[in-house]
């Protein structure tokens, strides 16, 4: 059954359904992620999408590299980076 199916949207469970603007999307979004690293739970993806992810994500982030959203793919690029050992 999906989320949207089930009452509970994605956005809605991961505190994002309440954002009013990019700068606060950037913000809930950077919480999660620092959520993220705390959770130890299986791997989601195999090396070749996160791969795949890092690469789209760094490419975003040159765009416009001052933007609070693409700093964030900048970051996360990074990190997924980081644990590929690349």
């Amino acid at each position: 059954m999906s989320d949207d199916l089930a009452g509970d949207s994605l956005d809605e469970r991961y505190g994002l359904a309440e954002v009013r603007d990019l700068d606060e999307y950037a913000e809930a979004l950077t919480r999660l992620a620092e959520r993220g690293l705390r959770d130890e739970r299986a791997t989601l993806l195999s090396e070749a999408e996160a791969y795949a992810v890092a690469e789209l994500l760094g490419r975003f982030a040159l765009s416009e590299p001052w933007n609070a959203l693409n700093q964030l793919a900048a970051s996360l690029a990074s990190r997924i980076y980081n644990r590929l050992g690349a």
